[in-house]
């Protein structure tokens, strides 16, 4: 039982303001060095480098030098806003030296106004916007724009996916989760589970499924599960957080997952296999067994489709078949 995949919160200091995330509402905290990132297990084959905001740290690039060095098969994203467009430029171009197929996923909830509100910032869009195309320019390949589906933006994902296809990058979604100890909120009360998110889940989950790239399969899979986790029919797959995945936050602190509040250890006091393997570890896992949170995104839901291939493969071609209907 060794972990394959990770999400690492490198700070949670924040340029933006966003509604769906209390991240940039929190007190400063302890930041570890980038020595520490040394300490990240080999196998890992999927890592999210995030934050708050990962580009405000000067040393990202040496971040993620250390990340790399200890995990010599490991496929790096980046999330950011993209408000801070030369800043991104000057560390990627450092960065993509190291693996030049770098990822980095800007976020884009909508059209300039929907975003800028969302975020909390007036500009963030051209700002976000600058960023892709400039990234693009740089020969940056594996770019991705990110939205986040509240009750504020449902209407606009298939809008976003549009622009991504535009733009000639990859498109991802998550609907907004409730996390204390990373997002720093709760979700809103109510369902995000409306007919204009499933409108829009099933048109982008039509349009994956005429290709045949089994990547775009996989996505709309994904879709489904996001769906499910919405509209409260719980998770698609079994949930393997704390197993083959695990969420680490700025301070050193290893969770089962990101949503979850179960600690398994810090990374600056322990070598990560004497954390994974410590009876803390063993309760976390207990605990995150017994979770009831159904929740879906691509960190934890990743490994679970990978897993689960012939089942995802199985629904794909069935899909491609007879068409995709969400039940409402």
């Amino acid at each position: 039982m060794r972990p394959v995949d990770a999400v690492a919160a490198v700070t949670y200091r924040c340029n933006a303001r966003c509604a769906m995330c209390g991240i940039w509402k929190s007190p400063p905290t302890k930041e570890l060095p980038p020595e520490a990132y040394r300490k990240l297990p080999a196998g890992l084959r999927d890592l999210n480098l995030t934050g708050g905001e990962p580009f405000l740290r000067d040393d990202l690039p040496e971040i993620h030098a250390m990340a790399t060095a200890a995990c010599p098969q490991v496929r790096t994203v980046v999330s950011t806003n993209g408000i801070l467009t030369e800043r991104i430029l000057a560390q990627v171009s450092r960065m993509a030296r190291t693996e030049p197929d770098l990822g980095i996923a800007v976020s884009i909830d909508g059209p300039r106004e929907v975003h800028d509100r969302i975020r909390g910032v007036t500009g963030a869009y051209d700002r976000a916007m600058d960023t892709v195309r400039a990234l693009k320019a740089r020969g940056i390949r594996n770019l991705r724009l990110a939205f986040t589906a509240t009750r504020e933006n449902l209407e606009f994902l298939g809008e976003t996916y549009r622009l991504a296809q535009d733009l000639g990058v990859e498109f991802t979604c998550a609907v907004e989760h409730s996390s204390d100890h990373y997002f720093h909120k709760q979700m809103a009360v109510g369902t995000p589970a409306t007919d204009a998110l499933r409108e829009q889940l099933q048109a982008v989950m039509r349009n994956e499924l005429r290709s045949f790239a089994p990547k775009r399969w996989g996505r709309a899979y994904f879709m489904k599960g996001l769906w499910d986790f919405a509209s409260g029919r719980g998770r698609a797959l079994p949930c393997l957080a704390g197993r083959d995945f695990f969420f680490l936050d700025p301070g050193g602190d290893v969770y089962t997952c990101n949503a979850a509040p179960y600690r398994m250890g810090n990374l600056a006091e322990q070598e990560f296999d004497v954390l994974w393997n410590s009876p803390s570890a063993g309760d976390a896992r207990t605990q995150a067994d017994r979770c009831q949170a159904g929740c879906w995104m691509v960190c934890t839901a990743r490994t679970a489709i990978r897993r689960a291939w012939p089942r995802a493969l199985a629904w794909a071609v069935w899909r491609k078949a007879f068409g995709v209907t969400l039940p409402r």
